[in-house]
C-alpha cells in the first residue's frame, strides 16, 4: 500500500512538473506577441493575428476610398481590442471628422494626446474638433494643453490667440499673438490676427501700419484685404473700403465676410440693388443666416 502510494505521488508531481512547463511556454511566447506592438496576439474577441491584420488593411483601404461608415465600424473593432494603440485612435478621430461628428472626433483626439508617442501631433486638431462642435471653453483649454507641449510653437500661439480673440478675450488673444511674433516676427498669420485684434480694440492707427506692411509683402492676403476694408468702411471711406473688399471677394469667392460688408456699404451709399445682391451672395453661401435673410427681404419691399 505504501509503494502505490509512492507511485502515485511520483506520478502526480511528474505531471504538476511537466504541466507547470508547458504552462511557462505560454506565458512567455504570450509575452513576446505582446511586446511586439499588439497585433500578434489571441485577443478575447478570439481575432488571430492575421484577422487583425486583415482589418486594420481593409479599415484603411475603405478609408482611402472615402467609405468612412464602412471604415468606422472596422476600425471601431480593432480599437476595442487594442484601446491603446494610438494609430487606430487618430484613424477613429479622421473618419469622425469626415462623418462630421465632431464630438467623437475631440474625445479621440483627447485619447490621441493621451497615449501617442508624439502627442504634439495631434495638434490643433483636438482644438479644431472642439471648434467645429461649437464648444468653446475646450477648445481653449485644447490649444492651451497643445502650447503646454512647446511653448515656443509658432503654430501653438496663433491657434490659441485666434481662439481667444473669437472668445472675444482681445487682452489675452494680443499676448499670445505677440509671443508667437516673438518667435517669428514676419509670420503673415500672427501679423494679420495681432493687427486685427489692435482694430477690435479700439487702435486703429497700430492696425493699419501693420496691414500696410502685410500687403506691401503679400497684397493677395485675403484676411489682411477683409481687415483693412473693414477698417477703412469703420473711417467712412467706402470707396478705399471697396477697393479691398471686392479685391478680396475675387480671389476668395466664398469668403461670406466680404460680401457682408460691400452690402453694407451699398446700403450706407442708397444703392439698393447692390445691396441686394451682395445680401444674395452671402445667402447662396450661408442659406441659413436669418439676419441677412431679414435685411435682404425688406430692401426688396422697399425697391418696390
Amino acid at each position: 500500500m505504501r509503494f502505490l502510494n509512492s507511485s502515485l505521488v511520483r506520478m502526480i508531481t511528474a505531471l504538476a512538473v511537466l504541466g507547470l512547463f508547458y504552462w511557462g511556454l505560454f506565458v512567455s511566447r504570450r509575452s513576446e506577441m505582446r511586446a511586439e506592438g499588439g497585433l500578434g496576439t489571441l485577443d478575447h474577441t478570439g481575432l488571430t493575428p492575421e484577422e487583425s491584420r486583415r482589418l486594420e488593411e481593409q479599415s484603411k483601404v475603405l478609408l482611402d476610398e472615402g467609405r468612412y461608415t464602412e471604415s468606422l465600424e472596422l476600425t471601431l473593432k480593432l480599437y476595442e481590442v487594442f484601446p491603446s494603440n494610438h494609430i487606430f485612435i487618430r484613424q477613429l478621430a479622421d473618419i469622425y471628422d469626415h462623418l462630421g461628428r465632431y464630438d467623437e472626433e475631440a474625445q479621440f483626439w483627447e485619447k490621441y494626446l493621451d497615449h501617442a508617442p508624439q502627442p504634439l501631433e495631434g495638434c490643433p486638431q483636438i482644438g479644431q474638433a472642439y471648434l467645429k462642435a461649437e464648444k468653446e471653453e475646450q477648445a481653449l483649454a485644447a490649444f492651451k494643453r497643445c502650447l503646454a507641449l512647446d511653448p515656443q510653437s509658432v503654430d501653438g500661439n496663433f491657434y490659441l490667440a485666434h481662439a481667444l480673440e473669437m472668445s472675444a478675450d482681445f487682452d489675452q488673444a494680443l499676448e499670445y499673438y505677440e509671443k508667437g511674433l516673438a518667435v517669428s516676427p514676419n509670420n503673415t498669420d500672427l501679423n494679420v490676427g495681432w493687427a486685427r485684434v489692435q482694430f477690435r480694440r479700439g487702435e486703429i492707427a497700430k492696425a493699419k501700419e501693420r496691414l500696410r506692411k502685410v500687403l506691401a509683402q503679400s497684397p493677395d492676403n485675403v484676411d489682411a484685404l477683409l481687415v483693412m476694408g473693414l477698417i477703412c468702411k469703420r473711417e467712412d471711406d467706402y470707396a478705399e473700403a471697396k477697393k479691398y473688399l471686392e479685391k478680396g471677394a475675387s480671389l476668395s469667392a466664398r469668403y461670406v465676410e466680404f460680401h457682408v460688408a460691400l452690402a453694407d456699404i451699398a446700403e450706407r451709399e442708397k444703392d439698393i440693388p447692390e445691396a441686394i445682391r451682395q445680401y444674395n451672395r452671402v445667402l447662396e453661401l450661408d442659406p441659413a443666416n436669418p439676419e441677412i435673410r431679414a435685411r435682404r427681404d425688406a430692401l426688396r419691399k422697399f425697391a418696390q
